[in-house]
C-alpha cells in the first residue's frame, strides 16, 4: 500500500486529544464523597474518546490517500497496436470541396477527422493506440496505450489549430518509433491522414523501409484529396519532385509491406476508408492492461461517517435514574 499525500500524517497526534481534555459535563458536587460512583457513565465515556480518537485518524489518513497495489491484467481480445499520424498543417483546417454545384462548403477537415477517428477508436475496444501528430517536426500526443481517455484527449489536441508546414517524414519515423517501446501482439499498423505530403529525403526514406520492414508494421494511408490535387494513383506522368503526394505513393508502393492508400474529398469517403481499415486490422492480440490499486479513502470516508453518526447518538443518550416522589 502507499500512501499519495503522506504529509498529512503529522496531524496524528491531533487524534488523540480527546484523551488530554478533561470533559466538564455532568453536575458539580461540593464534596466528592457524596457523589455517587457511576462505572457506567466512565465506560461510556472512554468508548466516546475512543471512538471520536478513530473518527479523527479515519480523516487523516483518508487525507493521505493509501492506494492499494497494481496489479497487471492479461487480456486477450480482436485488433490491433495502432499508431494515428496526422497531419496539423494549416490546410486542414479548410473545409472540404463538398458539391461545386451547391455552393455549400461541407464539414472542416480536422474536424471530419476528428469525428470519424473517435468513432473508429469507439467501435475497436481491444485496439491499443498512439497518436502523432505533425507540422514542421512530429508531435507527440500519446504513446500506444489502452486507456480510452488518454486517446481521445491525444485525438483532440492532434486535430486542434494547425501549423503551417508539413514533414511527413518525420510523423511517420516517430509513428513507428512507439512500436519500439512496446512488445508485439500481434497485429501492428500505422495510419497516416494527410492532405498532402512533403519531401522526403533519401535517409529519411530509408529509415521508414528499414523500420517497417523489420517491426512488421502495415501502413495505411489515408489522403483528403482537394479537386485540384493530383491524384496519386493517376497515371499521368511527371518530372522528379513535382507531385510530391504521387512519389510518396510509389515510395510506398514499393516497400515489402502490407500497404494501402484511399483518396478522401469529403467525410463519407473519409468513413468508409476507416472502415476498411476496421475490417482488415482485427486479428486476435494479447495485450498487458494495468488495474489501478483500491483507493481506500472512500471507505475511511464512510467509516468516519459511520463513527460520527455513532457518536452523535450516544451523546443524546440520557440515563435517567428513578426517584422518590
Amino acid at each position: 500500500m502507499t500512501l499519495l499525500n503522506p504529509w498529512f500524517l503529522v496531524l496524528i497526534p491531533l487524534a488523540f486529544t480527546p484523551f488530554w481534555l478533561k470533559s466538564r459535563q455532568g453536575q458539580l458536587y461540593s464534596w466528592l464523597e457524596i457523589a455517587p460512583e457511576d462505572k457506567f457513565s466512565e465506560i461510556a465515556n472512554y468508548i466516546i474518546k475512543v471512538m471520536i480518537t478513530l473518527l479523527i485518524l479515519s480523516i487523516i489518513f483518508a487525507l493521505a490517500s493509501p492506494q492499494g497495489a497494481e496489479r497487471k491484467v492479461q487480456k486477450v481480445g480482436k485488433g490491433a497496436q495502432t499508431v494515428l499520424v496526422i497531419d496539423r498543417s494549416v490546410s486542414m483546417d479548410k473545409p472540404f470541396a463538398g458539391d461545386p454545384t451547391s455552393g455549400v462548403a461541407t464539414e472542416i477537415k480536422s474536424a471530419a477527422a476528428r469525428r470519424l477517428i473517435t468513432k473508429f477508436i469507439n467501435e475497436r475496444p481491444d485496439d491499443m493506440m498512439g497518436v502523432v501528430s505533425f507540422t514542421n517536426s512530429a508531435l507527440y500526443n500519446v504513446k500506444i496505450t489502452s486507456n480510452r481517455e488518454a486517446i481521445h484527449s491525444a485525438i483532440k489536441a492532434a486535430t486542434s489549430s494547425a501549423l503551417n508546414q508539413t514533414n511527413i517524414g518525420s510523423g511517420v519515423t516517430a509513428g513507428i518509433a512507439m512500436f519500439d517501446k512496446i512488445q508485439s501482439s500481434g497485429s501492428r499498423a500505422v495510419i497516416l491522414l494527410s492532405d498532402g505530403a512533403g519531401k522526403i529525403s533519401p535517409r529519411v526514406k530509408q529509415k521508414i523501409a528499414e523500420q517497417l520492414t523489420e517491426k512488421k508494421i502495415n501502413l495505411y494511408w489515408i489522403v483528403l484529396h482537394e479537386p485540384d490535387q493530383v491524384s496519386i494513383f493517376t497515371k499521368q506522368k511527371f518530372r522528379e519532385g513535382e507531385v510530391t503526394s504521387l512519389e510518396l505513393h510509389k515510395f510506398f508502393s514499393s516497400l515489402k509491406i502490407k500497404y494501402k492508400a484511399f483518396e478522401a474529398d469529403n467525410p463519407t469517403t473519409l468513413q468508409a476508408a476507416l472502415q476498411y481499415i476496421d475490417s482488415k486490422e482485427k486479428n486476435v492480440i494479447q495485450y498487458t492492461v494495468t488495474v489501478p490499486g483500491h483507493d481506500y479513502s472512500k471507505n475511511l470516508i464512510v467509516m468516519a461517517l459511520v463513527l460520527a453518526l455513532l457518536i452523535l447518538i450516544i451523546k443524546n443518550l440520557r440515563v435517567h435514574s428513578w426517584q422518590n416522589i
